[in-house]
């Protein structure tokens, strides 16, 4: 599904845990960023009430960003993990997100 809207409404609560975990999939925070922040992009529902952000980077990179409810801090979301898209999701979100 596709919001106008967008997630950017939300600021990032970033943790230790959560850029360590996205540099293992070779990811930077400032790439989530420009995903969560920019368009287009195409959001869908996750497990567990997570919310599911595909777009691309500044630089065009495709990634898949799982946002969750942060729980330190009540209007902003947790980054539960960020990595490049598949080739199946990257060739749905091109036809989702126009």
């Amino acid at each position: 599904m596709y919001y106008d809207e967008g997630v950017g409404y939300r600021p990032i609560q970033w943790t230790e845990r959560s850029e360590e975990h996205i540099a293992r999939h070779g990811v930077t925070p400032e790439e989530v960023e420009e995903v969560v922040f920019s368009r287009p992009q195409w959001e869908a529902l996750g497990r567990d009430d997570s919310t599911l952000v595909y777009g691309t980077t500044d630089a065009g990179r495709y990634l898949l960003v799982v946002l969750a409810d942060s729980v330190a801090e009540s209007e902003a979301w947790y980054v539960a993990t960020a990595r490049d898209m598949t080739q199946r999701e990257r060739k749905l979100f091109v036809q989702k997100a126009r």
